[in-house]
Order: structure tokens, then C-alpha cells, then sequence
């Protein structure tokens, strides 16, 4: 383990956060530095040499492939209710990429102020699937309200990741959870030279009792690397079911025999909406096993 932890990097190098002394300074890399094939990541715990380049790569708990960071305790998908609408066809794409990734995954709603009591009442009606199935669901809206104090509460002394849809509210999220987020960016880059953070690539914020991800957003998502076989082991719900079934290849897709998804889908165990959303992405990552296959 290393008290040395990247929170950035440019083209003069890397930002590396001193855990001891809690003061930020700029290193390079001797020579091309990686950890099982993966180069140094934002999140990462460095060692440094005698000179102060970095000489190494303490082994990781894990990676978050996209976007790419190491080392999160969990992560928070950030989605809104309004503006941009909730989308559960983008909210199971983003649970199927981290779970992928083998890291907890928990779940924040906001701008929840914006829509009426009725429509509020009706989704949080919704994600309680999404509770069901494990994994926890924050409510915030403008202000100090919903869930706001429980989210600060669940991220102390952790290093957390917060990714979503662009225009969701992540940033000025983060500038609700630690109002000095601004002065810490401008800190953070005055070494680099390059200026105010606006979000164009991972970076880690040191806190007081711990660390925060800030990432790019997403204007859309693809599961590039995934084959079918792979959803039916990391998507929400259904990734339960692996291996359950009569056959034990068994994709899920309508009217296959013996299969347990089925069953779970006409008991209401798995969300009608939710499987329809794993059909679609189903028919999207077969391209890419296809296209594979020729190449």
C-alpha cells in the first residue's frame, strides 16, 4: 500500500495527493509505468524513487473501464428525473458497465423538484425494482433535501466515483456535497498549467475524509466489448439467473425453453420494462460479436 495517490494528470504529469502530509505535487513517470497491461489511472496508489518519479503501480482493487479509474470503494450512477428525462433503458446500460467492473454500485436521482408529487411518487414506485434487486436509490432535488444528508453521510472517508448522462447535475452536485470543490480544481492545475477543470476527463478530488471522482458525462453509451453471454451475467436482476436455467448457454430472449428468466418475468420478480431494455441492448451487443466473428 502507498500514502501516494494520483488525482490527475496532463501533458507535465501527474497530480499525486500525499495522504501523510495532504499536500498535492507533480511527478513524471520513469520510463513507461504499467499494472497488469493497464497504464497509470486516475484513483491509482503510486510509488515514487529516490528522484520522485514514479516507479510503480501498487496492485489495484479494481478498475472502472469507462470511464477509466481505479481503486473506487463504489461508484454512484447519476441520473435525472427531469431534464434530461430518466431513461431505464441508459439506467440498466450504466448498472450492466459497472457491474462488469466487479464495484458497488449504488444509485442517485435528481432534479426530483421537478416533477409533481404524483409523477414523484409514481417512479419512486418504479426504482423500488431497482432496490429490490440491491442496490440503494437517492432522491435529491435543488436544495438540502431528499436524500442530501444521507448521500454525504455514505460517502465519508470513501473513494467515490460519480458517473452519468451529461446534464444530470454531477458537478453541481459535487458543489453541494464540498462548496470549496472549485478552489480545490483551481489548486489542483495551477502545477499543470492547464487551467480550470471543466469536467473533460477524470479527475479525483481530495476531501477531508476522502475522495470524489469527478467524470466526463455521457452523450450516449455502448457496450463495445460486451458479447450476449456477458449480459446475462452482469445485467441488473437478471445476472441472478446465470447458470439457473434448463440450458446452461441460455440467453433469456423470449420463448426459450426452460428458461428461468421467463418465469421470474411472469411472477413480476423481474421488471417487464427492465427485461424489455435487456432485449434491446441484447440485439446491440449481438452486432458486436458479430462483427468480431469476421474480423
Amino acid at each position: 500500500m502507498s500514502d501516494k495517490i494520483v488525482l490527475s494528470s496532463g501533458s507535465l504529469g501527474y497530480e499525486i495527493f500525499d495522504v501523510e502530509t495532504r499536500e498535492v505535487s507533480l511527478h513524471r513517470s520513469r520510463g513507461n509505468i504499467s499494472y497488469k497491461g493497464s497504464n497509470i489511472l486516475i484513483g491509482d496508489e503510486v510509488l515514487l524513487d529516490k528522484s520522485g518519479f514514479i516507479s510503480g503501480i501498487v496492485p489495484r482493487k479494481n478498475v472502472l473501464h469507462r470511464p477509466r479509474l481505479a481503486n473506487a470503494d463504489f461508484v454512484f450512477i447519476v441520473i435525472s428525473l427531469k431534464k434530461p428525462d430518466f431513461s431505464s433503458y441508459l439506467l440498466d446500460k450504466f448498472l450492466t458497465l459497472i457491474n462488469s467492473s466487479h464495484i458497488t454500485v449504488k444509485i442517485i436521482v435528481t432534479k426530483v423538484d421537478l416533477a409533481s408529487s404524483s409523477e414523484f411518487e409514481k417512479f419512486k414506485s418504479y426504482m423500488f425494482y431497482y432496490e429490490r434487486i440491491g442496490y440503494d436509490v437517492f432522491y435529491l432535488g435543488k436544495n438540502d433535501e431528499y436524500d442530501f444528508n444521507k448521500v454525504k453521510d455514505v460517502i465519508s472517508g470513501k473513494k467515490v466515483a460519480f458517473v452519468g448522462q451529461t446534464g444530470v447535475g454531477k458537478s453541481t452536485l459535487l458543489n453541494r456535497l464540498y462548496p470549496d470543490f472549485n478552489r480545490k480544481i483551481d489548486e489542483l492545475y495551477i502545477n499543470s498549467g492547464r487551467g480550470r477543470h471543466t469536467t473533460k476527463e477524470v479527475i479525483l478530488l481530495p476531501h477531508n475524509d476522502g475522495f470524489l471522482f469527478d467524470t466526463p458525462g455521457f452523450s450516449q453509451l455502448e457496450l463495445k466489448d460486451f458479447k450476449p453471454i456477458d449480459l446475462t451475467i452482469y445485467y441488473p436482476g437478471i445476472k441472478d439467473y446465470y447458470g439457473k436455467c434448463h440450458f446452461a448457454d441460455c440467453l433469456h430472449l423470449p420463448n426459450t425453453k426452460g428458461c428461468q428468466v421467463q418465469k421470474a418475468i411472469e411472477s413480476e420478480t423481474i421488471s417487464a420494462e427492465s427485461y424489455k431494455n435487456y432485449c434491446k441492448i441484447y440485439e446491440e451487443v449481438k452486432l458486436n460479436d458479430i462483427w468480431k466473428k469476421k474480423l
